[in-house]
């Protein structure tokens, strides 16, 4: 194989995988958010029991400090939903605030910090105190919140900062037991499946055209530019030749 035709075999491999790896993960995230989504358009994830016999729930995991979504309404960013439902006896507070606002008002206050949740399965850190905090809907804290009975869902388009969620009991009253999920939305969710698939196609359909050139077979160019083949030339008898045999 000539150099040009090894060339466009390698870059017609490589842009067909990568055309073929996208289509995989955009039909992958196509059918998740075809799938998956509640009915306000969320994805969400499955439910996860969350306990603890102290008097908060926190979780320290959005850390959105380098967003910069001046020119952007947040809410095209993306928007997040937590949903919790309390399984004891008192009303469910689930709230949104600033990590250094949250930890002012649960200082020396005994809580538990959610680090990580892995197949249903959740880990905490345990912070202790002795202090007993007031009501989380008197705290101006918040960037947003749910209070009440039954199942509470709290809606925030994100922004800028390190933020920590925390749930409790709407009394402030320890021992929290609580069904929680988390979703996501997002206008990109659409446009970025969208692109992936396209440039899937694309990607794909131009690596097999570069394939085609570098496998294709030369023509057999001596055949075409050699001269053609003299015909054989029938003998000629006269009449002379004949009386004298």
């Amino acid at each position: 194989m000539r150099s040009g035709k090894a060339v466009h075999g390698v870059v017609g491999s490589v842009l067909a995988l990568f055309g073929i790896g996208l289509l995989v993960a955009g039909g992958v995230l196509l059918a998740v958010f075809g799938t998956q989504r509640d009915t306000d358009g969320f994805i969400t994830s499955e439910t996860t029991n969350v306990s603890t016999d102290s008097y908060a729930l926190t979780s320290t995991q959005l850390d959105l400090g380098g967003l910069r979504n001046d020119w952007l309404p947040a809410s095209w960013l993306a928007t997040i939903e937590i949903e919790a439902s309390s399984e004891g006896e008192a009303p469910v507070f689930v709230g949104i605030g600033a990590r250094e606002d949250v930890a002012d008002y649960l200082a020396d206050v005994a809580h538990d910090e959610v680090t990580d949740i892995s197949n249903r399965e959740v880990t905490y850190r345990s912070h202790d105190g002795e202090a007993q905090p007031t009501a989380p809907s008197d705290q101006e804290l918040w960037a947003a919140s749910a209070e009440g009975p039954g199942s509470q869902s709290l809606v925030w388009d994100i922004a800028p900062g390190q933020w920590t969620i925390v749930i409790m009991n709407a009394d402030a009253s320890p021992d929290i037991a609580a069904e929680v999920s988390a979703g996501a939305s997002s206008p990109w969710f659409g446009i970025g499946i969208a692109v992936m698939l396209i440039g899937g196609f694309l990607s794909s359909g131009l690596g097999a055209i570069m394939l085609v050139f570098a496998f294709r077979r030369p023509r057999d160019v001596a055949a075409e530019t050699a001269p053609p083949a003299p015909q054989p030339v029938a003998a000629v008898t006269t009449g002379a030749e004949d009386d004298t045999a």
